[in-house]
């Protein structure tokens, strides 16, 4: 009998293909958990400032899609966003997107600087059948996340008479869904099996937890192109500038354009804020990170 986590746990991701990763888990069922999202706000980042239309927010074109990403193969492409775990608020989504995309966080508690990014807002105008292959086991520590904690409870309900089998393969994959990586190939099986399983089950997407925030503030999703076009409506961007000093961050928000109009001067809250939250005498403290 083949031992499939086993071979999984073999594989050299910097010299196979997903065509190996497909032939070792073909025959294997995979527990996913199904899922619909409707009327939410999904949020999605892009670095740098002076951003305003939809076209530069969207998706990365194809043929720009070079390497693996978390949920698409080269020459592929997904849109990447973020769910709020709250939709009353979206500052977890905010703080997400942010970290997602920030270098400063990337090098971690001791770096210094600010950073200017742009956050597209897309409201959910018709109902998304994802899934997660999220288990009881992901990133168990975290629990005041309330959609991580809503889709490990769905994983023991619906996958409640699933074998040992199955139920440590889906560990096993769940894990390599939420590990860092280090270089692009190390998303050869979260990609693959993503791919597939849209592909066979007629997914519009994926959810999964940020590893960047280690499972906290929300979920992060990654749609197909043609359900963006067609399930989503674009709202407005909002310019925001991430300020970091140690280990002492804050996001503001610092201008606003609603779709089809002028961008306003929208700054979230004043300086000194941000000059007590972070310890700084002024904003020139902090470098300005490209």
């Amino acid at each position: 009998m083949r031992d499939v986590i086993k071979e999984l746990k073999s594989l050299d991701l910097n010299n196979c293909s997903p065509k190996q990763v497909i032939e070792i888990i073909e025959n294997s069922p995979i527990a996913i958990v199904p899922y619909i999202i409707k009327g939410a706000y999904i949020l999605r980042a892009r670095k740098g400032k002076g951003f305003k239309y939809q076209h530069e927010m969207t998706y990365c074109p194809a043929q720009y899609c070079t390497g693996y990403q978390r949920a698409s193969l080269p020459g592929d492409t997904m849109f990447y966003g973020v769910i709020s775990d709250d939709q009353k608020h979206q500052e977890n989504a905010r703080a997400l997107c942010a970290c997602e995309c920030s270098t400063l966080c990337k090098e971690g508690k001791e770096s210094i600087g600010r950073e200017f990014y742009t956050l597209s807002y897309w409201k959910i105008k018709e109902p998304l059948k994802v899934f997660s292959l999220i288990t009881d086991k992901t990133f168990p520590n975290v629990q005041d996340n309330k959609l991580l904690n809503m889709m490990r409870d769905m994983f023991l309900s619906v996958h409640k008479g699933s074998s040992e089998e199955e139920i440590n393969l889906a560990h096993l994959i769940s894990d390599d869904f939420s590990k860092p990586v280090f270089n692009d190939k190390e998303y050869m099986i979260s990609a693959t099996l993503t791919t597939e399983i849209i592909a066979d089950m007629g997914f519009d997407g994926v959810v999964y937890p940020s590893v960047r925030l280690s499972g906290q503030a929300g979920l992060n999703i990654a749609l197909k192109p043609s359900v963006v076009d067609a399930k989503l409506d674009f709202i407005q961007v909002a310019e925001q500038v991430f300020y970091k000093n140690g280990d002492h961050s804050i996001n503001r928000i610092e201008n606003v354009t609603p779709k089809g109009q002028i961008t306003k001067n929208q700054i979230q809250f004043p300086d000194r804020v941000i000059q007590e939250r972070l310890g700084i005498y002024s904003l020139d403290d902090l470098p300005i990170r490209e």
